[in-house]
């Protein structure tokens, strides 16, 4: 199977995003702008609707966050420790400024490795976040 382009932007985007919904959903409650996100806007919230106050979006909004994090953790959980896959996501998503090359030469591997791993370990991750069937 092969993701299309907008659900692997969207699963990529969500994994970046995962180190800021934790420290978000931790840090609740302490006096920070509800709609923001690692210190800028996030793009997907906007008040919709003027019949709801911004912090009744806010909770919605932190409610699909939490879903999202449990999904990803699942996922993590589900790949096997010290796996090449979970180091490839973990360096690529997780990590800020590891290139293709630098993780290649971290995990010793060719970049065609690299490429299958991490497109059939994207494949898990937009399942479980719902952006594929």
């Amino acid at each position: 199977m092969k993701l299309d382009r907008e659900a692997k932007r969207k699963t990529i985007a969500d994994l970046r995003k995962y180190p800021d919904w934790i420290v978000r959903i931790e840090c609740q409650g302490l006096g920070g702008e509800p709609a923001t996100l690692g210190g800028y806007w996030e793009e997907n919230f906007i008040n919709r609707d003027s019949r709801h106050s911004i912090i009744e979006d806010s909770i919605v909004y932190d409610e699909e966050i939490k879903r999202k994090i449990f999904a990803i953790e699942r996922v993590f959980d589900r790949l096997k420790k010290d796996s090449t896959r979970k180091e490839i996501i973990r360096l690529r998503y997780l990590l800020p400024d590891n290139t293709v090359e630098d993780i290649c030469e971290i995990l010793e591997i060719p970049q065609s490795t690299y490429f299958y791993f991490q497109n059939s370990t994207l494949i898990n991750f937009a399942r479980a976040l719902g952006h594929i069937n």
